[in-house]
């Protein structure tokens, strides 16, 4: 049975913004009460339950209120309106270097961050062995923090939060100033400790991550909670926002309802643009427009591994051309500009097109077994009597898309196959 650790109900700050610095002391000063300052809504009426044990991600951009929760659920900042209930303790590493004195040595603020958690000097002597062994960073315990980089502040920082063994770890993108292999070895440590039932709340830019190592995610966009649930399907639809030109403003009352918003079938369709890389053709502009639409019916640019993909091309046919000899084709490229994936009408022997059609909706549906990156999509029309196609419309860069992946996979395309073992075959040496 679950176990609410964190309870978060109708949290709101409003931070008060002045143009100038005197703005504030007039409206100190004013009789009448009059404001020289306006709102800021930093977080807006956000409520949530997160259980214990539970391994959060939050993700939003730069500027949507992520670090400004952080700071309160830490207890380091108040809440303006709501509330905030937590059962056990919190241990944070929000901005680099808070809860740390610049002058002290690294070993001098290791107590101090012991005494800040609620902990004595002789619990943090058992602990310092550990601390100093995840740190590494050698001699320099003993030299003052001011004169640490910034890797060497985040490896202290995140030894001593994590060996004070709270309740609740809060990390804000702390992890993003370390290399490679120490950003390994804590989410190692992160891994120790879900298993320990420690929950954790991690802020992070980096989507394949949050998806590797959160049961849940969280998405903030201008101070409103905007989805919060499932893992994979908050970081889809926070991506597809991301990589949309269209967005501004992501549906909020959809995805906080139904965790997806309802697309009108005319909304699916975009004009073909004139950035388009390359377009060229005996009867350019024959193609119209195109749709890209995954398994649940939404107009994205975003599409899972193992997903099936709905290409939808509206055209239509040039005059005075061999209908025998026609076809409508797309291609998936890299960015490199290879051609990974082809399909073509011409392939189809059944596919005809007649004369008397006015515009032709189109549809290729087929499985992404892509692996994670950037691809473009290319549509044409062409005549395939001769060996070589000849285009009637081609464009490449009709369309940009992603395909992202819940784990890691190698190669350009990943698909299913079957591994055969055959353990009757013995293998002598010798002879």
């Amino acid at each position: 049975m679950a176990t609410p650790i964190i309870k978060i109900n109708q949290l709101s700050k409003v931070y008060r913004v002045y143009n100038t610095p005197g703005d504030r002391l007039k409206e100190t000063l004013s009789i009448t009460k009059k404001k020289f300052s306006s709102d800021f809504h930093a977080l807006n009426n956000i409520s949530l339950v997160i259980n214990k044990g539970e391994t959060v991600g939050i993700i939003g951009r730069n500027g949507s209120g992520k670090s400004t929760l952080l700071k309160i659920l830490a207890q380091v900042s108040t809440p303006t309106t709501g509330s905030v209930h937590i059962q056990g303790s919190v241990s944070a590493i929000l901005e680099l270097g808070a809860g740390f004195n610049q002058e002290y040595s690294g070993l001098e603020n290791i107590y101090l961050n012991g005494t800040i958690q609620g902990k004595n000097k002789e619990q943090m002597n058992k602990k310092l062995n550990d601390i100093l062994a995840f740190a590494d960073i050698g001699d320099f315990i003993n030299q003052p923090v001011k004169t640490y980089s910034s890797g060497m502040f985040a490896r202290l920082a995140f030894a001593v939060a994590i060996n004070v063994e709270p309740d609740i770890l809060i990390v804000d993108e702390a992890l993003a100033v370390g290399d490679m292999k120490f950003q390994a070895k804590c989410f190692r440590k992160f891994e120790e400790m879900k298993t320990k039932g420690t929950t954790i709340l991690f802020v992070g830019h980096d989507v394949s991550s949050i998806r590797k190592f959160c049961d849940k995610a969280m998405w903030l966009h201008q101070g409103k909670l905007v989805a919060f649930g499932d893992t994979l399907g908050v970081t889809a639809e926070y991506m597809e926002f991301m990589n949309s030109e269209e967005s501004e403003q992501p549906d909020i009352k959809a995805l906080d309802e139904e965790g997806l918003s309802d697309v009108e079938p005319a909304e699916m369709f975009s004009e073909i643009k004139i950035d388009a890389i390359n377009r060229w053709g005996s009867h350019k502009n024959s193609i119209k427009s195109v749709a890209l639409i995954n398994e649940k019916g939404r107009s994205t640019t975003v599409f899972q591994h193992g997903e099936t993909v709905r290409i939808i091309l509206k055209f239509t046919l040039p005059e005075n051309i061999d209908l025998l000899h026609f076809s409508a084709a797309i291609s998936i490229k890299n960015t490199m500009g290879l051609d990974l994936i082809v399909f073509t009408t011409h392939d189809e022997k059944n596919t005809i097109f007649e004369s008397t059609s006015n515009e032709i909706e189109l549809t290729f549906e087929f499985v992404n077994y892509l692996t994670e990156g950037d691809y473009i999509l290319v549509a044409a029309l062409e005549n395939r009597k001769g060996i070589q196609p000849e285009y009637y419309d081609f464009i490449e860069g009709v369309a940009y898309f992603k395909s992202i992946a819940t784990k890691q996979l190698f190669g350009v395309v990943h698909t299913p196959y079957r591994i055969l073992l055959n353990k009757e075959v013995n293998l002598t040496s010798g002879k």
